[in-house]
């Protein structure tokens, strides 16, 4: 039920319904009091219309011919009203009524039915000459008897009510909920970096619908404008690339040529910028292809644990110049479908940003293992690692969470990892290795391993 509760759509059901029932409860609860009124005054005015017919047999014929005319309607029979006629001495001396005398006025009373018994009845009481008084009441019975027909009526309308609207509250809360999973799903694969996914649209041309259909506007123009941004982005460094690396050329050419130390000095210095230059289109290059085409064609089997421990043997002298000490741990039979060199290109941007990101003296854990479904890759250090606030930011392309921006690198190292990682249906994550940084990639594990 909390789970229900949690959803939106069935919450907007519930209220619905149980706005519909309320309405109805009130509609009936207005019913009935309108009925018990109406039924009431008629009582009453048959009442007040049997007691003035007695009033004027009375003016006309005195106590005498009251009490004639009081023996004639109990002699004709029940018609609803009973009728009591008391002495000075409080003596019932007509009518058939068995009752109490009564003060004047509009009562409630009880009288003995020879068959049910004490029932109660409603009264008009007269004061009439010489000390005599009038009783003229009715059988509340009947009413209470209609009165009961209404509520019962009611009532089983309602527990019907109940049950409808709670099978339409399943029913729409689960029809709304299915609608909005559809998009949520399309927004959940936009967000994880996929803008191909759109929603569904019906036939029905509903809200739903014409949401879907706006959005799908929306996301078309965003792919367009990204593409756009891609190819732009791929193109310049394209068309860089080649007059750089003619430049190059001419700037170690210089540097062979040269006999001048000082002129030597500008020329290494321009050489290394270039390539650094050069290097950062590479990345740039290699993203754009990574997110514009489908490599599954490239996929051979892939030894994850082999490759780990062939990286940790190449990058522990490395680390251990830098004053940083690597171990690695592969364990075997992690076999995953990808491209060989862009898991390697990954696993050696990560190691390299361990290296670069960290102080001297700390230490690099490199380890794969793998259970039947999944292999898991993960770096790991115990440098001054990234906050929770910024790790969704060090995914995106050209930053640098380094606001002296000394440290080398062009802000697109994790980009490409996480190219690489969409490009083979990995996932990355960053964790917290308390103190330092776990990057860890998840890969589907080949069935035939």
């Amino acid at each position: 039920m909390k789970v229900l509760f949690r959803s939106a759509a069935y919450r907007i059901a519930f209220i619905s319904s149980l706005a519909f029932a309320l309405a109805t409860v009130c509609l009936g609860a207005a019913v009935y009091l309108a009925a018990h009124e109406a039924f009431s005054r008629q009582l009453d005015a048959s009442i007040e219309q049997a007691t003035g017919a007695l009033l004027t047999e009375m003016h006309d014929d005195g106590i005498g011919g009251l009490r004639e005319a009081v023996a004639q309607r109990d002699a004709t029979g029940p018609d609803a009203l009973g009728y009591a006629l008391f002495d000075p001495a409080g003596r019932r001396v007509a009518g058939q009524m068995n009752t109490q005398p009564t003060p004047p006025g509009w009562h409630r009373i009880t009288f003995i039915d020879p068959k049910e018994g004490a029932d109660p009845a409603r009264a008009l009481v007269t004061d009439l000459s010489d000390g005599y008084r009038l009783v003229v009441a009715a059988d509340l019975e009947p009413l209470e008897e209609i009165d009961r027909t209404i509520l019962t009526i009611f009532g089983v309308a309602c527990v019907a009510l109940v049950g409808i609207g709670a099978l339409g509250t399943f029913l729409l809360g689960g029809y709304l909920r299915r609608r909005l999973s559809r998009i949520e799903d399309t927004a959940s694969a936009i967000v994880a970096g996929d803008l191909t996914p759109r929603m569904e649209i019906g036939p029905a041309d509903d809200e739903f619908d014409r949401v879907a259909a706006s959005l799908n506007a929306m996301l078309d123009r965003i792919e367009g404008l990204v593409a756009n941004l891609r190819q732009v982005t791929g193109d310049l460094a394209h068309d860089m690339r080649t007059p750089l690396a003619r430049l190059r050329n001419r700037l170690e050419l210089l540097l062979d040529r040269s006999n001048d130390p000082e002129c030597r000095e500008i020329a290494e210095d321009a050489v290394d910028r270039a390539d650094d230059v050069l290097r950062l289109f590479e990345a740039i290059l290699r993203i754009s292809e990574l997110d514009g085409s489908d490599l599954r064609h490239r996929f051979t089997p892939v030894d994850l644990g082999g490759l780990v421990t062939e990286l940790g043997e190449i990058h522990a002298p490395i680390a251990e110049d830098a004053g940083r000490s690597l171990v690695w741990a592969g364990a075997p039979g992690c076999v995953v479908s990808g491209d060989r060199e862009l898991i390697a290109q990954a696993l050696i941007n990560l190691i390299e940003n361990a290296l670069r990101h960290t102080p001297p003296g700390s230490r690099i854990r490199l380890a794969a293992s793998c259970d039947e479904r999944a292999v898991t890759v993960s770096v790991c250090d115990n440098g001054p690692g990234i906050p929770q606030a910024d790790r969704r930011r060090a995914f995106e392309r050209f930053v640098r969470l380094e606001a002296s921006r000394s440290t080398p690198g062009h802000g697109l190292g994790l980009s490409l990892v996480q190219a690489i990682a969409h490009a083979h249906d990995a996932t990355i994550a960053l964790h917290d290795a308390t103190p330092g940084l776990d990057v860890t990639l998840h890969f589907k594990r080949r069935r035939d391993t």
